[in-house]
């Protein structure tokens, strides 16, 4: 590179920008090597940067920290003019470039740092304010994690054993509807008289007598005492408040047992969740619900729940 007369870099010479920072890189990685090198001022900046920008307290310290950056970068190192009003004298004018040099080294990393500084301080603001905005709005649905249905599966396991217990001899009994072909099936083998209803499938099942049917529908078309029991497995999806009443007046109109086995509505409410709970269409009824609801039919009977308290078992009879 060209200089003139006092040895500095003539400007109107094209520059080797690389050549350029290759050299200053050289020279400060030599003065940083040098015992007179400020360690422990250079590592007291780091510390205190490091020191306020993680965790900024608030948006103050924030502009503290980019006003910081804005004055690094304004202030610029002495003019390089300064090396006309000197000597001359290569070891004069060496001296010089080498004090401007550490000044433009000094000033590089101050910025560089203040500069880093500041950008982390956004990245802890903006982590922050993600934090703070993702607790307000809801989740996203994860197409890939379906919810647990609402169906009794669980609860039919629970009582499957037991579903046959105290049936009349010799009357009919319909099965409704969890699991309806595998007990109805199961029934039979048993030596009772069952049929049952589904609310899914195709119209006509193949094997047992079971057929597709809401089971206030099916009721309506059975005459009165043709039944000996029904057995209600989880009650129908769309049951609410106002389809208890109906519901209760027919199994009392036709049969003589009835039993009712249902999830526990705080084991089903818990399993689903509360947003999933509130929604569904239907919902499992206390047995208290279900033994006052008989009662006004003229049936009574009990309840009990299974060792784990998340199923119960309705029993009721017509009374005499």
């Amino acid at each position: 590179m060209a200089t003139n007369e006092h040895g500095v870099p003539d400007s109107s010479d094209p520059i080797d920008l690389d050549r350029l920072i290759g050299e200053l890189e050289t020279e400060a990685a030599r003065r940083r090597a040098e015992p007179g090198y400020p360690h422990d001022a250079d590592a007291r900046l780091h510390f205190e940067l490091a020191r306020m920008a993680p965790h900024p307290p608030g948006s103050e310290a924030l502009r503290e920290l980019v006003a910081q950056v804005e004055e690094t970068a304004a202030s610029g190192t002495a003019p390089w003019t300064d090396a006309d009003s000197e000597p001359a004298g290569s070891r004069r004018r060496l001296q010089v470039l080498r004090r401007h040099l550490e000044q433009m080294n000094s000033k590089v990393t101050s910025l560089g740092l203040a500069t880093a500084a500041a950008v982390d301080a956004l990245a802890g603001r903006l982590e922050l304010l993600e934090d703070r905005v993702g607790h307000l709005e809801p989740p996203a649905p994860d197409a890939s994690v379906a919810s647990p249905p609402p169906g009794p599966s669980d609860t039919l396991e629970q009582w499957r054993n037991r579903l046959a217990e105290s049936l009349p001899a010799g009357g009919r009994v319909l099965y409704a509807t969890d699991g309806a072909e595998e007990v109805v099936a199961q029934l039979r083998a048993a030596g009772v008289d069952a049929y049952g209803l589904t609310a899914t499938g195709p119209r006509h099942q193949p094997g047992p007598d079971v057929r597709r049917q809401e089971v206030v529908d099916h009721l309506h078309a059975v005459p009165d005492g043709a039944l000996g029991a029904v057995l209600l497995v989880g009650p129908p999806e769309a049951m609410s408040p106002h389809g208890v009443g109906p519901l209760v007046a027919e199994l009392g109109r036709v049969a003589r047992m009835v039993v009712v086995v249902s999830e526990a509505p705080w084991w089903w409410r818990l399993r689903l969740g509360a947003v999933d709970a509130d929604l569904a269409p239907g919902r499992p009824l206390h047995p208290d619900t279900w033994l006052h609801a008989f009662h006004d039919v003229a049936m009574a009977g009990s309840a009990e729940y299974d060792s784990s308290g998340h199923s119960y078992r309705v029993v009721v009879r017509a009374r005499d």
